[in-house]
This record gives structure tokens, sequence and C-alpha cells, in this order.
């Protein structure tokens, strides 16, 4: 009996998350076991996964692991302390440009002039830039 394409992308489907429903356990990124409870979504069993499983423990305000620090100065190559503080308010705390601007008392087009310059010192920045002008494109 010969099986047709969608018949192999259907065992995928179910291989893939059969073993978390079997078993209703997995592990989150810390090692621990987390249980898995199941719902039924358009007939199928889909496992639910705690949201507990999935969260970082929290550092008090300001604190930040080594692998954070590291990933920062990577991050921020080839950037000026001016750059690297512009580039990490408008990423990780995601602050608006307009937001930036006033913070630093600098007008929008400052802000826009720095990340211009940024783009093209740093390939992160680059990246960052061209994403996120293209996912604006569609709003």
């Amino acid at each position: 009996m010969k099986r047709g394409i969608s018949d192999w992308q259907d065992d995928t489907d179910q291989h893939s998350t059969a073993e978390t429903t079997y078993y209703r356990y997995c592990r989150g990124h810390d090692g621990r076991l987390y249980s898995v409870d199941v719902a039924k979504r358009n007939g199928r069993a889909v496992p639910l996964f705690p949201p507990s499983a999935f969260e970082s423990e929290s550092l008090g305000d300001g604190e930040h692991t080594s692998d954070f620090l590291e990933t920062v100065e990577i991050v921020t190559y080839d950037l000026t302390e001016v750059q690297r503080r512009t580039f990490l308010r408008l990423t990780i705390d995601g602050r608006s440009i307009l937001d930036v601007a006033k913070e630093e008392a600098v007008s929008r087009a400052a802000i826009y002039a720095r990340i211009r310059a940024m783009v093209h010192r740093n390939l992160f920045v680059k990246a960052w830039w061209l994403n996120k002008n293209k996912v604006n494109q569609h709003i």
C-alpha cells in the first residue's frame, strides 16, 4: 500500500509530541521534571506545559549572570559607551527611540544618526535594525 506525503507528515506530527503526551513529564531548562497536562485541540491531544518550566530564576534588580554580561560584551563589540547604552536601552529595555532621545536630552534625529553609525560598526546592530525596519513596514 502506497502512502502519500501527508500521511508521513501526520506520523511526524504524532511522533513529535507522543513522548510528552504518553509520559506526561518534561524537563525544564534547569533539569527538573515538570508534570505536563494534556488538552484536546482540533481533536488532537496537545501538551500543556506549565509556565514555571520555562521561567528563569529571577535575580535582584541590576544583577546579571556572567553569561548575560559576556553575551552583552560580544553583541556590542566595536561600539562606544554611548552607542552601547543606546543599543541596550532600545533592545533589552524595550524603550522607543523617542523615549531614549528624551532620556538623553537629544533629538530623535540624533538617535537615528547614532543607530546609522552603529549599523556600520556592528553586525548584530545591523541585523537588529534590518529586522526592526522589516517588521515595522507591515504595521
